[in-house]
This record gives structure tokens, C-alpha cells and sequence, in this order.
């Protein structure tokens, strides 16, 4: 029999019980003369026995809630109540079954052990006479009114003390600790200093209530700003959370922000009420059918003459795993040709088998769930895992088969790559890394630059201010950014050397205690010291959307800086995420796989994409909408995971509750004269430009030497070159009657522009581009 099976008779039983109780309580006569076994009636001499036991032993009070006690608990077992709350009033009442009789033995006030059996019941009637003995009527009832009041906290999590007495008005943490009509209806709103409408403007109602209430209790503001109760419902149109990403429904708009002006100044981390809470579960949704599979998966290896015994079973959010111990002389490679087989045997649209299960002597056979669940974001924000997490740069990925919380450091990976299919959950991871990394790290401790060429997955998070600069969507610029990072790894590693720091960790470590820092010497200056005055370095994420459109057009350009990045930015705090939807060779070269030992593999079109991705096959046989294969650092095998869903209104939600802030932030830095820093924040793109000028001027290059400048003749040369579909110099010297050194140095440069392929020897280079990117890549033909 299915532990399914056994669960929903056991509440069935439960059920019957209870209305049994009842109805002899309700409508049972007791004999005449006290023999229950005599007794006659609607429930018999049972029911007659059942009714005077609990009379003589409780009293009628308490008698009444019993059968309250199995009726909670069959509709749990059931799954017509929710599991964890009405397992706390199950508690409460049998909690109350047993102090209600004491307490009803105090108030009658009996002077004799068995005065007020006949009300409280024998139990009651001992219990509260020795209780008046030993601590005397007044110290009995504080004993009574501290054991419910502890009682109730632990089981409804609501202390009516705290009711009674109120919460203090210093503690700002009220919260925590509701009042009785906290729990029946809403709290009010706290008194706000600035109110900013959705167009991001202070209205006269913001400020006339910011008048009237400076100087008074800012409440739950000290602790967490802009943490409204914001309900949310999706507007036809909305856009939604990314490719992969589930419709949901049942939000509302988003209630203006509130900033209190004490905090405008603070860097606040924002509050999870911000995200849409996860939809309420029943965890016994398909047991039943996930049972029926495991049999069907055997009956199906059956018939393959596959032997095996069913060892155990993993269900997790989308799929589950069952462990199957092959019999003897049962080869594992069997169980892997069956993959298919098996899933048309079971109906299912997918099969992935891992054989074996690392550690364990069975194979895995994982079936797609017949009901799914949806992991919602704010389940991983809210979860001890990611709130007690000690790492430096933690994101939230999802669930695994178990149902745990996967958590992971980026500091530790130290960069991740991100493939997937159109609709395979590929941007919503990306929005789930960057929302984990914000609700982590202020813009003083955490940096991004985010590149993304399809201008539509990133934009959302042009105004946060963690960005170094807004989102960029042009291929060129994005080599520029990536040339800048390698700048800034320089830079910092200048610095940790002239102090002695091993990593970045250290060196911040120095700066919060205090310690006297250098500045690195400059070689023009001697006998130079030059105090350390930038505060913390913080960490600097690089997020990029889609390789494959940077390698087409400009890989000369970034997979350099990329696999510098790679391979020496760890210890200064730079990072990388990159994300495309072609794992293909040409685009995850060798040399950037090789500097990303973590990875993330989405469903992929192919076996050959599995493998460029992962190593290994499995990445083909998912079954998209967030279910990844992770590479967690330090480990070959991957880990199925079922990634996080955050919808799109999410993350407008966020956006503007930073947009908020930064208003608000802007208005006290003008009423106290500060100057705000992001508008003096440089061009990271024109640093990067001048840089190169600066050097090419060093250099002495001129435009025809492949200096800042390109040759006059380049976009000539780039149209003979795509017409030829091919580049070489001996074509641009009978074309264009230059000489060999003038071609040469042209051909250089349409390979750095990602015109042309890499040099194969003696053989042309390959032409990269079509005459439509020529004007993107060379300009216009002013010709």
C-alpha cells in the first residue's frame, strides 16, 4: 500500500472518529445507573462509555474540543487545509483540552481534591488542587496564564501578554511580535516622509505628510526602508520575466513607495514584500501518480528484459528520480540506450538517465512530474539558506530533486557561463542572479556592467544603482567595457601589491579596521607616498546576454579581455556571467571554457550542445522553463536543479522602488547641500577611449598604420573582402593597388573589427560579417 494511499485512509478514519465523539457528546444517553455498558441509545454502550470517560475526565468544557483534535487533523492528512498552519491549531487545541479543565477547576474555587470533578473533571479538579496547595490561589493562576500564554506563541505564534501590554514604541519591531488586531485586519501605513508617484515625482500629499510627521516614530523605517505591503496584478501587455518565464496571474499594482526621509540618505537593502509571495502548495498534489510511475518504469524496463529493483524514489519541484539497482550481469549502459524507449513507454516527454548516481549503486531515472510546481523567487530570498548564507557574492539559483534551497557563491565559481535554448529559462536565471546579488550588496559594496546586444533582457535595469554605466547595447561599446574592466584589474592589482594584500577580502578587510593603505608609486616620481583614500573595493560583476553576438562581430576585440578576465580577475573581485543561446565551439572557444569551471546548462537543441556546455549529455533530455544543469565549483557531475520563476512585474516593482529612493536620495542631498555622486561618476567608455588615444599618440601611430584611426580605405577593403568571401593581402593589393605593408596593416584591422576570422597560416581568412553589418561595423559610405 502507497504511503498516498495509507495518508488519505488514516484522515478518512480520523474524520469518522471525530463525528463519532461528537455525536455520542451531543446525542448518547448515559445509564441510569452509571454502567455505560447498559446503556442504550444512538451510539450504543461505545458511544455511551466514550461520552462518561471523557465527562469524568475532563468535565464538559473541555470534553467539547476533543473532537475538534482528529477532525484538524484528517482534513491535513487529507489536503483539504494547509499543512503547517493547521498543524499549529491542531496543537492549540489539544493544548487547550488540556489546560481548560485546570483552569475551570480554579475558577469553581473546590476546597477538596474532588470538589469539581463533576465541572473540570478529574483532572482538572487534582491538577488545580494541589496547584491552589502548593502556590496558593493567585500564584495557581499565574501558573495557568504563563503556561497558555507560551503555549499560544509556540503554537498560533501570537502571545496574548504582548497583546495586553503592547509593543514597545522604541523597539521598531512590532512586526514581529503582532497584536491581536494585527492578525485580524491590516497595520496601518507609517507616517511617510517622501511619496513618489509611478512617474517617479515627490506629490504635495508626500510632503505635506512629511511635515507632520518629522520628529515623530518612524517605526519599522529605522530598520528596513520602502517596505510596503505592495500587492501587485499584471497589466494587459505587461512584459513578463524573460524567455522560459510562466504567466502568472493574480497581481496588483504596486502602491506608491515610501521613503522616510531619515533613511534618504542610507543605503537600504530592499525588503522580499517587494516580490510576489509564492502561490500556497498542497504537498500531496500526484503522489498518488508518482507512485503509479514507478511501477510503470518497472514494468517498462521489464519488457526490455532490463532487471532491477526499485531501491527509492526523489520527488522534487518538476521531476523525479528513481534509483533503480540493477540485478546482476545488468550492464549500466543498458539503462542509457533505453532513455527514449522508456519515455515513450511512460508518456512522458523526456527521460534523463544518470548512470550511475554518483556515490550510490543504482541508476537514476528521472520523470517529469505529472503536476509541476513553480518555484517562486521570494521563496529562496526568505529561506534560512540565502539568509544565513556566509558568502561573498550569493545567488539564489532554485530547488533541487530534494527540494532544497540551492544557493551558491559567485565569489567562490569565480565566473559562470550560461547556455540555453530560445525559451529554456536562460534570461530569467540571469534576472534571478542579479536580483540575488542586489538583495545582498548596496552600489557601495557591489558594481555591474551588463552587456546586452538584443536590447531588450537588461534594459529593465538601466536605473539601478549598482550599474558603472548604463546597459550597454552596442557591440563596440561592449569592448570597450571589457577593455575598461582589465584596466580596473590592473589597477587594483597595483594596489593590492603596494600594500601587501593577497585578495580583495583582505584588502577591504584593512580599510574597515582602519589600517594605513598606499597608493602603487609612480615610476616618474621618486621617493612618493600617496595615502589610500577610495573607501572599500567593492565587487565588480560583469553580466553579459549573449556571447554569440559579440564573438560574431567583434571577437578580436573581447575574447582576449574575456579570457584575461578569466583567468586573473578573481582575486581583485571581478567577475563574469556570461549567457548565450549558442553553445557552440565557435562561440565558447577553448580558451574561455577553460577559465569557467562553473557552468549552467538550460535545454539545448543537441547532443553536441550538451557536450560544449557541460562536458557531457543530459542538457538535451530537459525539459525547459527553468530546469538546469548546474556545475557547482570543485565538482565534475551536475546537479538538476528547477530554476526560480521572478515575474517581470517583479522587477519593475524593484526598479522602482530604487527609483524611489534615488529621488528621494537626490532631494535631502540638495536640502543639505551635498553633491551627488553619480553625476559626478566618469564615462567608463570615453576613459577607455582616451586611454587608447593617449597610448596610440605615445606610440606615434598614424590612421594608415593601424593607429586610433583606421586606414581611409577600410570600408573599401571590407566590401572587396565580404564580395570576395575571403581576406588576403595579395586580394586588397590587385584591388585596391596598395602596397603589401599597407594591406597588411588593413587586414589587422578588419580582424579586430571581427570582419575577418583569425590568420590560417598561408590559406585566406574567413569572412565573419555581410554587407548589412558593413555600415554598423565601418559607418556610413559618405562616399
Amino acid at each position: 500500500m502507497g504511503s498516498s494511499l495509507r495518508r488519505e485512509i488514516t484522515g478518512i478514519a480520523l474524520i469518522v472518529v471525530a463525528l463519532f465523539v461528537a455525536g455520542a457528546l451531543l446525542l448518547q444517553p448515559l445509564a441510569a445507573d452509571g454502567g455505560c455498558l447498559a446503556a442504550r441509545g444512538v451510539f450504543g454502550p461505545v458511544g455511551a462509555c466514550v461520552k462518561s470517560s471523557l465527562l469524568v475526565t475532563l468535565g464538559a468544557l473541555a470534553a467539547s474540543l476533543v473532537p475538534l483534535v482528529p477532525l484538524v487533523h484528517g482534513l491535513r492528512l487529507l489536503g483539504r487545509m494547509q499543512w503547517e498552519t493547521d498543524r499549529r491549531w491542531m496543537l492549540f487545541l489539544a493544548g487547550l483540552v488540556v489546560l481548560l479543565p485546570i483552569a475551570v477547576g480554579l475558577a469553581i474555587g473546590g476546597r477538596e481534591a474532588d470538589a469539581s470533578h463533576s465541572v473540570a473533571g478529574l483532572w482538572g479538579g487534582f491538577v488545580s488542587f494541589y496547584l491552589r496547595a502548593i502556590l496558593g490561589t493567585g500564584g495557581a493562576w499565574l501558573a495557568v496564564v504563563l503556561l497558555a500564554s507560551a503555549h499560544t506563541a509556540w503554537t498560533l505564534r501570537w502571545n496574548p501578554v504582548r497583546a495586553l501590554v503592547g509593543p514597545s514604541p522604541a523597539s521598531g519591531k512590532a512586526a514581529s511580535h503582532p497584536t491581536l488586531a494585527s492578525m485580524l485586519e491590516p497595520a496601518p501605513e507609517e507616517m511617510p516622509a517622501l511619496v513618489v508617484d509611478d512617474g517617479g515625482r515627490e506629490t504635495g500629499e508626500g510632503r505635506r505628510r512629511a511635515k507632520r510627521s518629522e520628529g515623530g516614530d518612524q517605526g519599522d523605517g529605522g530598520e528596513r526602508s520602502g517596505n510596503p505591503s505592495m500587492v501587485s496584478t499584471r497589466k494587459k501587455g505587461a512584459k513578463g520575466g524573460g524567455e522560459g518565464a510562466p504567466a502568472v496571474e493574480g497581481l496588483v499594482e504596486p502602491a506608491p513607495i515610501v521613503v522616510p526621509e531619515a533613511d534618504a540618505l542610507e543605503d537600504k537593502l530592499p525588503a522580499p514584500e517587494l516580490l510576489t509571495p509564492p502561490p500556497p502548495g498542497n504537498v500531496d498534489v500526484g503522489k498518488r501518480e508518482i507512485e503509479a510511475m514507478g511501477q510503470k518504469l518497472m514494468d517498462a524496463l521489464a519488457t526490455f528484459r532490463v532487471q532491477g529493483t526499485l531501491v527509492g524514489k526523489t520527488t522534487g519541484p518538476v521531476v523525479t528520480q528513481y534509483e533503480v539497482e540493477p540485478a546482476a550481469g545488468v550492464k549500466v549502459r543498458q539503462f542509457a540506450n533505453l532513455a527514449n524507449d522508456l519515455a515513450l513507454a511512460m508518456r512522458a516527454p523526456s527521460i534523463r538517465v544518470v548512470a550511475p548516481i554518483p556515490g550510490r549503486g543504482a541508476v537514476g531515472v528521472e520523470v517529469p512530474n505529472p503536476v509541476p510546481q513553480i518555484v517562486a523567487f521570494r521563496e529562496l530570498i526568505e529561506a534560512r539558506e540565502f539568509q544565513q548564507a556566509r558568502m561573498a557574492l550569493p545567488i539564489a539559483l532554485g530547488k533541487d530533486l530534494e527540494g532544497k534551497v540551492v544557493v551558491a557563491d559567485l565569489a567562490k565559481m569565480p565566473h559562470l557561463l550560461i547556455a540555453g535554448a530560445t525559451g529554456s529559462g536562460k534570461s530569467v536565471c540571469v534576472n534571478t542572479i542579479i536580483t540575488s546579488l542586489v538583495y545582498r550588496h548596496t552600489p557601495k559594496t557591489l558594481q555591474f556592467l551588463m552587456v546586452d546586444p538584443k536590447m531588450v533582457e537588461l534594459s529593465v535595469y538601466n536605473d539601478l544603482p549598482h550599474l558603472l554605466h548604463k546597459v550597454i547595447t552596442d557591440n563596440r561599446d561592449a569592448a570597450y567595457v571589457l577593455k575598461w574592466a582589465v584596466m580596473e584589474m590592473q589597477r587594483r592589482y597595483e594596489i593590492l601589491a603596494a600594500n601587501g594584500a593577497r585578495n580583495i577580502q583582505d584588502f577591504n578587510k584593512r580599510v574597515l579596521d582602519g589600517a594605513s593603505l598606499v597608493m602603487p608609486k609612480r615610476p616618474e616620481v621618486a621617493f612618493e607616498r600617496r595615502e589610500y583614500t577610495e573607501g572599500i573595493l567593492p565587487y565588480v560583476v560583469v553580466v553579459i546576454d549573449e556571447l554569440a553576438d559579440l564573438m560574431m562581430t567583434v571577437q578580436g576585440e573581447v575574447e582576449t579581455p574575456l579570457a584575461m578576465l578569466a583567468q586573473k580577475a578573481r582575486a581583485i573581485g571581478i567577475h563574469l556571467i556570461l549567457a548565450t543561446q549558442r553553445p557552440s565551439v565557435n562561440v565558447i572557444t577553448g580558451l574561455i571554457k577553460a577559465n569557467f569551471p562553473s557552468r549552467i546548462a538550460f535545454r539545448v537543441a543537441s547532443q553536441v550542445d550538451s557536450r560544449t556546455i557541460i562536458d557531457g549529455m543530459g542538457a538535451e533530455s530537459l525539459l525547459g522553463n527553468g530546469d538546469m544543469l548546474f556545475i557547482p565549483p570543485g565538482k565534475s557531475e551536475p546537479q538538476r536543479l528547477q530554476g526560480a520563476f521572478i515575474p517581470g512585474d517583479d522587477t519593475e516593482r524593484l526598479m522602482h522602488w530604487f527609483d524611489a529612493r534615488k529621488i528621494a536620495r537626490r532631494a535631502a542631498q540638495a536640502a543639505r547641500g551635498i553633491a551627488d555622486e553619480e553625476l559626478a561618476r566618469p564615462d567608463i567608455i570615453a576613459e577607455v577611449k582616451a586611454q587608447e588615444a593617449l597610448e596610440n599618440e605615445e606610440d606615434g601611430d598614424d590612421g594608415g598604420a593601424g593607429g586610433a584611426e583606421r586606414d581611409a580605405l577600410f570600408r573599401r577593403a571590407a566590401e572587396t573582402c565580404i564580395q570576395h568571401q575571403l581576406g588576403s593581402t595579395s586580394l586588397l593589393q590587385r584591388r585596391l593597388n596598395i602596397g603589401y605593408g599597407r594591406a597588411a596593416r588593413i587586414i589587422d584591422q578588419l580582424h579586430a573589427a571581427g570582419v575577418l576570422g583569425a590568420s590560417k597560416g598561408s590559406k585566406a581568412r574567413d569572412v565573419l560579417v555581410g554587407l548589412e553589418d558593413l555600415d554598423r561595423i565601418a559607418g556610413p559610405d559618405n562616399s
